[in-house]
């Protein structure tokens, strides 16, 4: 069954109603647009300066690329085009896919944009938890390295250069008990497709199960906005009631709530035979507690709250 439905103009308060967390649905021209090519490669580019861990992912055919930095974007390129040409003279025909996370960050006319844009829709369904996520995808890959998947966000994806066609199932294909599927053309029959053109936007719910496919061997160029939907940790935020991270921790993979323990002496993890709730708070707790008492929880509310309305949805904002 094909749940897809196309339109030819976004009205957010529609959309709310109609679209959010229930079914996919296809904006042919969506205007404004929220990415424009020249904003999305310098932030592409500036992502691979960060002193951090790396952003970017490579991958040719389905080998996952280590320290490859003269396969990922760079200044003198230029525009994704020129950059397109020059992995085409490294690579020839072999499949590549460019995978690019957090970018909004490194470029904020980019982010200016995109707070703009999604504006509307906070103001319909609410500014998300945690901020969304902002992913570029650029190759010309046979399909997603990843496979058929489902993730925990709601996605928008905005069709940049070149046509992509990406695949939906809106229930998991397969009984084994694995969370996603390279070789998948067994379940092709019980999906349904569309073609994304440039300018387009397109969203899926975060049930659907999915997977990018390219038109042809042209490059492809995408950016995708993870709005989360699923499994919503309370930690996250703790942490940012807690402690004023580093805004480059929210960029990058791994614990992030390990930088609280700073100023926390007690253990953190309180084994409880039969995981009946103990009668006190453990001392770890009661430290947190204190720490917050003594630092104003209120005032921190508000300093959290006020920066993540100004982030638009989008952190961490660029410097």
């Amino acid at each position: 069954m094909n749940d897809l439905v196309t339109v030819d103009r976004l009205d957010w308060a529609e959309f709310a109603e109609e679209y959010w967390d229930k079914r996919p649905v296809l904006v042919r021209g969506v205007q404004p647009v929220p990415f424009v090519a020249e904003e999305v490669f310098a932030a592409a580019v500036r992502a691979q300066e960060y002193d951090g861990a790396p952003t970017a992912q490579f991958t040719v055919e389905r080998t996952q690329q280590g320290e490859r930095q003269e396969l990922l974007p760079q200044q003198a390129d230029g525009s994704l085009a020129q950059y397109e040409e020059r992995l085409t003279e490294r690579l020839g025909d072999r499949g590549y896919a460019l995978i690019v996370s957090g970018f909004h960050a490194f470029d904020r006319k980019l982010w200016s944009r995109e707070r703009e844009f999604f504006a509307g829709l906070w103001a319909q369904v609410g500014l998300p938890l945690t901020g969304a996520i902002t992913t570029m995808f650029h190759g010309n890959y046979d399909h997603s390295p990843v496979g058929v998947h489902k993730d925990r966000f709601a996605t928008f994806m905005f069709g940049l250069r070149e046509r992509k066609r990406m695949r939906f199932w809106a229930e998991r294909p397969w009984d084994e008990p694995v969370s996603s599927v390279v070789d998948y053309q067994r379940f092709v029959p019980s999906s349904f497709a569309v073609e994304v053109e440039p300018g387009d936007l397109l969203y899926w719910p975060s049930s659907y199960y999915h997977v990018g496919e390219n038109c042809g061997r042209r490059p492809a160029t995408s950016v995708n906005i993870g709005v989360p939907r699923d499994a919503h940790k309370v930690e996250y935020e703790l942490e940012d009631l807690l402690a004023d991270l580093d805004p480059r921790s929210l960029v990058t993979a791994g614990s992030r709530l390990d930088l609280l323990a700073g100023e926390i002496s007690a253990a953190a993890r309180v084994d409880v035979p039969g995981q009946v709730l103990a009668a006190e708070l453990p001392e770890a707790l009661q430290q947190a507690l204190q720490n917050a008492r003594e630092h104003s929880l209120t005032q921190r509310v508000q300093e959290v709250s006020e920066r993540r309305w100004a982030a638009g949805g989008f952190e961490p904002v660029p410097s």
